[in-house]
């Protein structure tokens, strides 16, 4: 999840780099253990990937091809909505033969702190690097390794192949229909080991797209991907991926999250808005309190004056769906706050403490358990990437533990806070 995302608004004639949903070439990949693939400084690690010769039906086709273009089954989001609350961490887990006590202790470090969800990213790229050419065992031992600890897995698809994208430039996806295979081989393959997955992470950004966003591509992706893996398993829940929060409105950069979401549903008379059953979203706070809101209860400061800077941004992007009569749950993928941050861009990371990163955090979760009864996920970014990038990359000061795995007071908080 690339941290360093271009947020151009006008009113700042400039650009800012902010955390709340990076892009998805730069977090490294817990089916992998890689590290930023676009060069985020301190962020690569290195990539130990293992072919899964061996491993039952690592090299199996998906069993029958998703249909193209059939009509999707009627959402099935009843089992999240009336499920326990899914208190997360994104959290990286290392797919690599030695990892196994990382992540043991990582998975101890979720269950202390009372939360019953992680956030990983499976890499298409990694995993298909040829079409119909396998490798998943890194994803194989990260499920086994969680499997039986009481912890569930959010597994967000993300950065397609360069055999997979239109060589033309006027798509993404040559043939989306590659994607419904890939989604389709993965539930089949895990099946209810991996309890939900996003398609895509931060698809308003143009580098998350192959340089262009375009709200048509995201839907044929998401229509692809909910029939591939409903085929395999009716009960695989598919989240939305989550937008960064944005102002821009340039295809070559970003789209706004809240303009894209509205344009999303009104495509072709609202088609697309069936293939999902939860909508994922990311918010950031920057040094702003969660009760903060333009323009009646505003912040101070240079990263103010937009709500794409505030926590409650997720009303706006709740109040398209409700437009629409959509009362199908949201989870929040990703929020955070960082301290401060080495990082060009982060500056607003200097007016956080560590203890205000606590207080900020528990106030988050107690201001959806208040205001916002649709919220039925919260995803804190992020638990543990202070223990493999250097305190120069912008990932470090936003973990709720430091590089030797002690909690900061951000992870005391959370520990502490009352749990639904």
């Amino acid at each position: 999840m690339r941290r360093t995302i271009v947020f151009m608004l006008l009113v700042l004639l400039g650009s800012l780099a902010i955390a709340c949903g990076g892009g998805s070439s730069g977090q490294p990949t817990a089916a992998t253990g890689s590290g930023d693939a676009t060069g985020t400084p301190g962020a690569q690690q290195p990539t130990q990937i293992a072919r899964a010769e061996g491993t039952p039906g690592a090299d199996r086709q998906p069993t029958s091809q998703p249909p193209t273009g059939s009509a999707p089954p009627p959402p099935d989001s009843g089992s999240v909505a009336s499920g326990n609350f899914a208190y997360g961490f994104n959290a990286f887990l290392r797919g690599d033969a030695d990892g196994a006590e990382f992540n043991r202790r990582t998975i101890d470090m979720v269950k202390g702190a009372g939360f019953n969800w992680v956030r990983i990213q499976i890499q298409w790229s990694e995993v298909e690097r040829q079409k119909n050419q396998w490798d998943p065992l890194p994803i194989d031992r990260i499920v086994e390794q969680v499997e039986g600890t009481g912890v569930n897995i959010l597994a967000t698809i993300v950065k397609a192949p360069d055999w997979a994208r239109d060589p033309s430039g006027q798509r993404f996806l040559r043939d989306y229909n590659d994607l419904a295979g890939f989604t389709h081989f993965l539930v089949e393959r895990y099946g209810d080991k991996i309890d939900a997955w996003e398609i895509w992470n931060e698809q308003n950004l143009a580098a998350e797209v192959g340089g262009t966003v375009r709200v048509e591509d995201y839907a044929e992706m998401l229509r692809a991907a909910y029939e591939g893996a409903k085929q395999a398993d009716r009960s695989a829940i598919i989240v939305f991926g989550g937008l960064t929060p944005t102002g821009v409105n340039d295809p070559s950069v970003a789209i706004d999250d809240v303009q894209y979401l509205e344009a999303f549903y009104n495509l072709d008379n609202g088609r697309y808005a069936s293939y999902f059953d939860v909508l994922g979203i990311h918010v950031n706070a920057t040094n702003h309190p969660p009760d903060k809101m333009v323009p009646d209860n505003p912040g101070e400061g240079q990263w103010a004056d937009h709500p794409s800077f505030y926590f409650r941004r997720a009303e706006q992007l709740r109040e398209v769906m409700a437009k629409r009569g959509d009362d199908r749950p949201v989870w929040i993928t990703e929020f955070g706050w960082t301290t401060a941050n080495q990082a060009p861009g982060y500056e607003y990371g200097n007016d956080v403490s560590e203890q205000e990163q606590a207080d900020y955090l528990v106030g988050a979760f107690q201001w959806a358990a208040e205001h916002w009864p649709w919220v039925r996920g919260m995803f804190v970014w992020n638990l543990n990437y202070s223990l493999i990038v250097d305190p120069s990359d912008e990932k470090y000061p936003w973990s709720v533990l430091n590089a030797d795995w002690s909690p900061r007071p951000a992870y005391e908080a959370l520990r502490a806070m009352p749990k639904s």
